[in-house]
């Protein structure tokens, strides 16, 4: 069933994505190909980047839109009638809606990628960054807490949301839902911000002791190095644990209002 929620979902959503990429890969395709200055039509070298920044700026607003909108409409709207009539638990359909999140973010970072290759093919040099990458020493085990804790984060953010707008259409805070789900998506913002800035503060003072801490306030990390490489994988250990538990708080909020609070009138 999740597979055909997925389906379904990427079906609705791809009609908005698709042209953009297209768009955004053909723009960065012709600029790279085209090159900058002493050109004919200069004014295209600042037209352009302008329109492909627009482009990327109206990309992202779209995403964020299509999250909040699609979970919204599909789920708390008229159309969850028909959805939670579907042989498919609360866990599955959120589960459907995150999945399908991620993917057109991840689809969005890689054309992102491509948008940066294209335009800068005619200097990029692959032997030249091969041979550069050759030379950086960084912990495996870094990159990876790094690039788990970026997902996490994501996660997080994106049942952030949906547990908003869960509470808000169970509450009935306002008539709009998107507004409610704002609001609320507020206040639990400024509820974690106010408790991990406690425990920030009050972690530097129980810290304040500790090798690398004073290595990093006298600014001598460099003389320590892998002091410091070690205190890092703990900090992102330590933040991909806190994300992590976010995100399942929020998973289960959402879980809970649709399943015990649903209010579709």
């Amino acid at each position: 069933m999740l597979k055909k929620l997925m389906k379904y979902e990427l079906k609705a959503t791809a009609r908005y994505f698709l042209p953009l990429y297209l768009a955004i890969l053909i723009l960065s395709l012709f600029m790279g190909l085209r090159g900058f200055g002493g050109s004919f039509l200069p004014i295209l070298d600042v037209l352009l980047p302008a329109i492909l920044g627009i482009t990327f700026v109206g990309l992202m607003v779209m995403t964020f839109i299509l999250i909040v909108t699609r979970f919204d409409k599909n789920l708390l709207g008229d159309e969850g009638y028909l959805m939670f009539t579907l042989p498919a638990k609360a866990s599955t359909l959120i589960s459907a809606k995150l999945l399908t999140a991620m993917l057109w973010l991840f689809a969005t970072f890689v054309v992102f990628l491509l948008s940066i290759t294209f335009i800068t093919i005619r200097e990029l040099d692959i032997r030249e960054i091969f041979e550069a990458l050759r030379f950086i020493d960084v912990d495996p085990l870094l990159v990876v807490l790094f690039l788990l804790v970026m997902i996490v984060s994501v996660v997080q953010s994106i049942l952030h949301i949906y547990a908003s707008l869960s509470i808000a259409q169970s509450r009935s805070i306002t008539k709009n839902r998107i507004l409610g789900g704002i609001i609320i998506f507020i206040l639990i913002s400024m509820v974690f911000n106010v408790l991990e800035t406690a425990v920030t503060f009050s972690g530097g003072f129980l810290m304040q002791n500790t090798t690398w801490f004073q290595i990093l306030i006298e600014e001598n990390y460099m003389q320590d190095f892998p002091a410091m490489m070690e205190a890092f994988k703990s900090m992102f250990t330590v933040l991909l644990v806190y994300t992590g538990a976010k995100a399942v708080l929020f998973y289960f909020l959402t879980k809970y209002h649709l399943e015990r609070k649903l209010n579709l009138d």
